[in-house]
């Protein structure tokens, strides 16, 4: 099932057709209504970390909403066509009854989400009732309010993998969710037993919905994440780390030197460089033989270089521009110092920010360091290049590994943590 999720919540129309009925034991009780549900608009922006998160929920094909009443013990099934939402079932009653309708349906299982943002709809609770009793003769209006909460996920670290369960206050494990019948509310489905909501491999950016209005406490694996001291606000985004983002470390010198991560998963750079430029086989050394000591490393090539790194394509001009889905970057000048700023764009790091310092040479302003890989006995050296472009101002030339640099020559070193 595909959704749509935007910055901030639509309204959406279900028609329920109507239909001719054969039932002759009935006379009284006709097949068919009209239903309008319209998803409440709401301010959808919260944070637990940071202010980032907004949505914007849409039905799509298929979509199924479940409908009741305080007049029949099951529920109506209508399925969305991509115009209206259908069903060949749906009964008016014979006197007035109160209404309820829920979506995706009565009952959620939170086990084991894809954390895809497209999937987060899938299990997106909404809950809605007619304003008075009814028979829907005259056609049925709901309106839908969110009923769950969004996580966003960052798994920080590489080669972390994530478990990532919910307890409730009572110490239960959350699973799903059940519809209170004829109300406008889901209750917590729990279970005694560890319930995985989230499982991968590695560091990344996952969505997953929990449960609002209940006080929740977020586990990856056996490590607490977080615990909410109330709960989520129905149909917000909260964003929430496995770790720290930016932090310090010393070196053998003495020195406490801060580090920041751009993306998830990605290594931790220094805030400043080596002070010597070094050749290629003095940046490799490590543990206590690297410049900085055993808590400092020269990245590799594939660390820092790639789509979702830092990385750049050319325009019509030849000027290197950012690549979506990687950090966002610019130069700066103040008087005749020259930087490149590097800005994370994933959630969890559009405050983080890198610079590089400007090195000239042959005319150009040079933004590089030596990477710790090589090839064909030369080695890799980040490479990005400013120049004065015809348009004019400082455009950047060039973006990318060099593959072709003599290992004996000196280079500036931006190490990274070593672990």
């Amino acid at each position: 099932m595909k959704k749509i999720l935007y910055s901030v919540f639509m309204l959406a129309t279900m028609v329920l057709a109507a239909c001719s009925s054969d039932d002759i034991t009935e006379p009284a009780v006709k097949r068919g209504m009209v239903l309008k549900a319209n998803v409440e608009d709401t301010d959808t922006r919260a944070t637990i970390t940071d202010n980032e998160g907004r949505w914007k929920f849409a039905f799509a094909m298929g979509d199924k909403v479940n409908v009741g009443n305080d007049k029949v013990s099951d529920y109506y099934t209508f399925t969305n066509n991509g115009t209206v939402f259908t069903s060949t079932d749906a009964k008016q009653t014979a006197e007035a009854a109160n209404w309820c309708a829920y979506f995706p349906s009565e009952t959620i299982n939170l086990e084991n989400q894809s954390g895809d943002f497209a999937d987060v709809a899938k299990n997106y609770a909404l809950a809605g009732a007619t304003a008075t009793a009814t028979t829907g003769s005259d056609g049925l209006t709901v309106t839908m309010k969110a009923k769950a909460a969004v996580l966003c996920i960052v798994g920080v670290n590489k080669g972390e993998s994530l478990d990532i369960n919910v307890k409730d206050s009572n110490n239960g494990w959350v699973s799903g969710l059940v519809a209170d019948k004829n109300t406008v509310g889901f209750s917590v489905k729990k279970s005694d037993k560890k319930v995985t909501l989230l499982s991968k491999p590695d560091a990344g950016v996952y969505y997953v919905v929990v449960p609002a209005g209940v006080k929740l406490s977020v586990y990856n694996g056996e490590n607490l994440i977080k615990t909410t001291t109330k709960g989520l606000t129905a149909g917000k985004y909260y964003t929430l780390k496995t770790g720290e983002t930016t932090g310090s470390a010393t070196n053998k010198l003495g020195e406490t030197i801060s580090w920041v991560q751009l993306w998830a998963g990605g290594p931790k750079f220094a805030t400043k460089n080596v002070a010597q430029e070094m050749t290629w086989y003095d940046a490799i050394k490590t543990d206590d033989d690297f410049a900085w000591g055993k808590n400092w490393r020269t990245p590799t090539a594939d660390e820092v270089y790639g789509e979702g790194k830092l990385y750049a394509l050319p325009d019509e001009n030849n000027h290197w521009k950012p690549v979506a889905g990687s950090p966002s970057f610019k130069i700066i000048k103040e008087g005749e110092n020259i930087t490149l700023v590097f800005t994370g764009v994933q959630p969890g790091y559009t405050k983080n920010t890198l610079t590089l310092f400007n090195k000239e040479k042959s005319g150009d302003n040079n933004f590089d360091f030596w990477t710790s890989s090589e090839i064909n006995g030369y080695g890799k050296r980040f490479n990005i290049t400013a120049r004065n472009s015809e348009t004019g101002g400082l455009n950047i030339g060039l973006f990318w590994i060099s593959t072709f640099d003599n290992k004996n020559t000196k280079y500036l070193v931006r190490p990274v943590l070593a672990k």
